[in-house]
């Protein structure tokens, strides 16, 4: 069941303090921002097209999940310099999930079932 939260966000996502690393796309480094049963957001440094199906895959307790995915939409967000002292672009992208599948909810599991959870609001933010 939906949690009103105020957004047009149908379930309640978690955000997490200490990111989950994993990749999109099969060769693209990602940090998910947050999750929920519908979606993420992610940060990434390479382009993702809008509207492409792809596969997010992430290690958690030491399993790896991949979910299939549908990117919603990808903008540059900001730049970092490296100590090389190139600039890079930073993306965040929003995704889709195609369904609740049981990798989806074992990896949510994993997350929420921390003692390192708090609750804030309508949102979880993993603390550490």
């Amino acid at each position: 069941m939906p949690v009103e939260t105020g957004e047009r966000r149908r379930h309640l996502r978690w955000r997490l303090r200490k990111r989950l690393t994993g990749r999109i796309s099969s060769d693209h480094k990602i940090a998910i921002l947050d999750i929920s049963l519908g979606g993420a957001l992610i940060e990434h440094a390479n382009p993702v097209r809008s509207g492409t199906v792809s596969f997010l895959t992430v290690s958690v307790a030491g399993q790896e999940v991949t979910l299939k995915c549908r990117v919603i939409r990808s903008a540059n967000y900001r730049y970092e310099v490296r100590p090389t002292g190139v600039r890079e672009h930073v993306y965040r992208t929003a995704v889709e999930f195609s369904a609740p599948s049981p990798d989806l909810r074992h990896l949510l599991h994993e997350i929420t079932d921390s003692d390192q959870m708090e609750r804030q609001g309508d949102v979880f933010r993993k603390t550490g």
